[in-house]
């Protein structure tokens, strides 16, 4: 017999702390977990701590699974050894998402004869590191260098005059621009889902659709998910980004060639540029721009803007915004719902877990009022559930500051000073 193994090793942070001090219910779910990974279970134990604290192990026929947990932490250690051949780390992803983890940490080992150690993602929440989505921070600085010493497959090194971009095979697919990591295979379809689907669903008509950023074709896989859309307009500023996405074969694996999609117009140009041309309306309009790090992405999310999107939304139609971390940047995220409920939108808040990166949130935003019944997810989805109430549902922690929110305008153009405040970097 071979001997190998593949063995994953997690520090989870912010998860739901209640689950965390619950035996019974991590039990179930560590059990479905090898359920859906159809190994063999033999033996379960799981220890409840006074006042607080849950240890457990699962004997698997291939080895284990084991969590211990500090519920006033919202911290869990957690390990998957398996010499199965499979790759767990999808799945394992997936109890990342049911526990709640905001944040987190992960190393696979590869044991035996191969014995290989190499960091799958981190979002490291530690005040002493710096935050992992920083552009060109020491974390993700640190992955690429192993990255690049670590004879992994690099698609693409080049520059295009907007920005510097590597795309790699490590384990999965992995795009940086300007050394920031923008998104894994292995995970991104807890994002990308989650800004596409709910507003897909809650919208009353959805045969025209505008994506504003969005060049790597990821949205526009989930948009044609959806066979009464009739027409899509992207619009990327990038156009380099738009030739990897539309003809690199890994790429086009991962966004599942939507690019070519007949109902597809792309247009390669500054999204503020395209907003003030005149065209037919949209049911849906899909934002999703960089976070606003510096002046010219803070012109992304000002009431000016807002305010010409609306200009081309049909009546009733529905606008979603992908808006930085609730639990990051509360103040960025919060004064963007501000910002769009100042040229006049109602919005609602959500979120999804995305392990690369943690908790992230969105917006929702309409002229109307919302009917409060989300409705199920009604195409093929991988990440998110069907039912996406729970969503809309923000842990109390990550309500709305009662200070420090800001209308970002022209005239007052203070979201991307916001970010680096929270960001810690001023």
């Amino acid at each position: 017999m071979e001997m190998k193994g593949q063995h994953l090793i997690v520090d989870a942070y912010d998860c739901r702390a209640e689950l965390l001090n619950n035996a019974d219910e991590l039990k179930t779910l560590m059990l479905d977990t090898l359920r859906e990974l159809e190994l063999e279970i033999l033996l379960a134990c799981f220890h409840s701590f006074s006042p607080q604290g849950v240890t457990g192990i699962i004997a698997i026929s291939t080895s284990h699974f084991s969590i211990h947990t500090w519920p006033e932490y919202g911290y869990a250690a957690f390990d998957l050894y398996t010499c199965s051949p499979q790759d767990t780390w999808p799945v394992l992803r997936k109890f990342l998402g049911k526990i709640g983890a905001g944040r987190a940490t992960a190393i696979e080992i590869k044991r035996g004869m191969e014995r290989q150690i190499s960091p799958i993602y981190s979002k490291e929440p530690h005040p002493r590191f710096t935050d992992s989505r920083r552009p060109g921070n020491a974390w993700d600085m640190k992955i690429l260098k192993e990255i690049k010493n670590g004879g992994h497959h690099i698609l693409y090194q080049g520059s295009s005059e907007l920005n510097d971009i590597l795309l790699v095979e490590a384990k999965d697919l992995r795009l940086y621009l300007n050394e920031e990591f923008q998104f894994s295979s292995l995970d991104e379809r807890h994002y990308h889902e989650a800004l596409v689907l709910p507003a897909m669903e809650l919208a009353k008509s959805r045969k025209r659709v505008l994506i504003l950023g969005g060049g790597d074709g990821l949205a526009v896989r989930e948009v044609i998910k959806y066979h009464d859309v009739s027409h899509i307009d992207l619009v990327e500023i990038d156009p380099m980004i738009i030739k990897l996405a539309a003809n690199e074969p890994a790429f086009v694996d991962v966004n599942e060639g939507s690019l070519k999609d007949n109902r597809l117009k792309i247009h390669t140009l500054d999204a503020k540029l395209y907003l003030m041309g005149e065209m037919n309306g949209y049911d849906v309009i899909i934002i999703d721009f960089p976070d606003p790090v510096d002046t010219e992405t803070s012109l992304l999310y000002t009431k000016e803007l807002f305010d010409q999107v609306g200009r081309h939304l049909n009546t009733n139609g529905i606008i979603v915004c992908q808006s930085s971390s609730p639990a990051d940047t509360p103040r960025v995220y919060w004064s963007i719902a501000k910002t769009l409920q100042a040229a006049g939108f109602k919005t609602e808040a959500f979120y999804s877990v995305v392990p690369s990166f943690g908790m992230w949130g969105f917006h929702i935003a309409q002229r109307g009022n919302f009917v409060k019944k989300w409705p199920q997810i009604s195409v093929h989805h991988e990440a998110i559930e069907a039912n996406v109430e729970p969503l809309f549902h923000l842990p109390p922690k990550f309500h709305p500051p009662k200070t420090g929110l800001i209308i970002n305008s022209k005239n007052n153009l203070k979201l991307h000073e916001l970010y680096q405040q929270e960001m810690g970097n001023i």
